[in-house]
């Protein structure tokens, strides 16, 4: 007997999809507020005021969206896996199922093919 397939419960999929992709919104504002941080406190150490802080900002922002792309193409990989599942699953399924009629097809076929008691001679 096989065992359960954990992610395949329509419950538990889900919430592991959002806790995984729901994070890249908070990851992107917290880069850009670190680089904003970061660059404001150098500003004030070196008083260079305001080009730290905007380089900060760049940089964080960079630093975000670098991530955001990066959760994007895994987002896709996934998607691109789960279409690929579905469709072999759909496929074994066909099979199973034209199987299933070219098995009933035989054995329509040899009762048809069977004399009937006194029919024949």
């Amino acid at each position: 007997m096989a065992k359960p397939d954990r992610d395949a419960s329509p419950k538990g999929k889900p919430w592991k999809e959002y806790g995984r992709y729901g994070s890249i919104g908070i990851e992107l504002v917290l880069s850009m507020l670190l680089g904003l941080f970061i660059g404001y406190r150098g500003d004030i150490k070196f008083g260079t005021k305001p080009w730290l802080t905007l380089l900060g900002i760049v940089v964080g922002s960079y630093a975000g969206f670098r991530q955001l792309m990066a959760a994007s193409k895994k987002m896709e990989r996934d998607l691109d896996r789960a279409e690929a599942s579905e469709r072999q699953r759909v496929d074994e399924d066909a099979r199973i199922d034209s199987a299933i009629r070219a098995l009933k097809a035989d054995e329509t076929a040899a009762k048809d093919e069977t004399p009937k008691n006194g029919s024949e001679p």
